[in-house]
């Protein structure tokens, strides 16, 4: 069993006076656009390209918290959504999404970043509020559950990069 896996960041909104810290976040985690090359041969970019992915096919294990912890605190109006990949097949990865104003949704990940949801979560969530209609639970405690600002905050960002 490996004690690494897969890491993705993508940074979406940073301003300016940011950067610095995220470049040196990504240096300290040894992320580069050019993931897939041997640790040897990547390099880190100079300057942050927003909507680029970042990446490091073998970070430590719980990478995923510490880079996310380290960019909420030194970037704090920095968005991004990153997540580290399995360490096998059977096991959960780690998502992390965060939008400064509309705050961050953690949870487990399939290899392509995409979140689940805990099942018993959700359920015991929609059973102490029988009364709210979807869009009240969506806005309330589904928050909690599913992420619902957050993800539809990094949704409107990747579909800006994807129109751009």
């Amino acid at each position: 069993m490996s004690s690494q896996s897969p890491l993705r960041i993508t940074i979406y909104e940073s301003p300016e006076n940011e950067h610095p810290a995220v470049l040196g976040a990504f240096e300290s985690f040894g992320l580069a656009t050019d993931w897939g090359m041997p640790p040897s041969r990547s390099r880190t970019t100079e300057s942050l390209r927003l909507g680029q992915s970042y990446g490091n096919h073998h970070a430590p294990l719980g990478a995923s918290d510490d880079l996310a912890a380290r960019l909420r605190k030194d970037a704090p109006s920095t968005a991004f959504l990153l997540w580290q990949d399995p360490y096998f097949e059977e096991a959960d990865g780690h998502y992390v999404a965060y939008v400064p104003g509309a705050g961050a949704f953690e949870s487990s990940c399939n290899a392509n970043g995409c979140p689940h949801i805990d099942l018993s979560e959700l359920t015991a969530s929609l059973a102490t509020t029988p009364t709210l209609t979807a869009a009240q639970w969506l806005a309330g405690p589904g928050e909690t559950v599913l992420g619902t600002r957050v993800r539809e905050a990094i949704t409107a960002y990747q579909q800006a990069a994807v129109a751009a």
